[in-house]
């Protein structure tokens, strides 16, 4: 009986042993791997000021609003910040994804996600870039109306701005 209880005893520690282990490489996969999801960059086949115009046309020729383009460069130097090269945000709306998803009050959270973000950075190099949320992956973790929603956004979004990626 008590060889027994050992063996049951050595089969509890080697699982605690593999489930903390498992735990913990699963956090570190997703402390280093997250942020590589979390955000998409692509190399813009054009000039700074022509993609962020592409892009402003190319949503709004799809029917989604601009309501604004931060020019961040400009702002942190009218702060008295440092030139940081060119760097814009546009702000980017499609009323009708937007509408399904606040039309109930409880999606309303997402209103910190909304309208969505495109930015565009020119490197030190020369090299401008589009960067934007993984909204597809994003939409995962709510699921419901707020991730059929957000993956056609995402599916949207892809489609506008593939054609000025590199």
């Amino acid at each position: 009986m008590k060889k027994e209880n050992k063996s049951q005893s050595h089969h509890l520690a080697a699982f605690i042993g593999g489930l903390v282990i498992g735990i913990a490489i699963t956090a570190f996969l997703v402390t280093f791997s997250m942020p590589k999801m979390m955000i998409k960059v692509h190399k813009s086949s054009l000039s700074f000021e022509e993609t962020v115009s592409s892009i402003e046309q190319g949503f709004k020729a799809a029917g989604w609003k601009v309501p604004k383009i931060y020019n961040l460069q400009k702002s942190l130097t009218d702060a008295g910040q440092g030139d940081v090269g060119q760097v814009n945000v546009l702000s980017v709306c499609a009323p009708e994804h937007a509408y399904e998803i606040l039309k109930a009050d409880n999606r309303k959270k997402v209103t910190a996600m909304m309208p969505c973000r495109i930015g565009v950075f020119e490197d030190n190099k020369g090299n401008v870039y589009i960067s934007e949320m993984n909204v597809g992956l994003m939409s995962k973790m709510f699921g419901g109306v707020i991730e059929k929603t957000m993956g056609k956004v995402a599916s949207e979004e892809k489609e506008i701005l593939e054609k000025i990626y590199e």
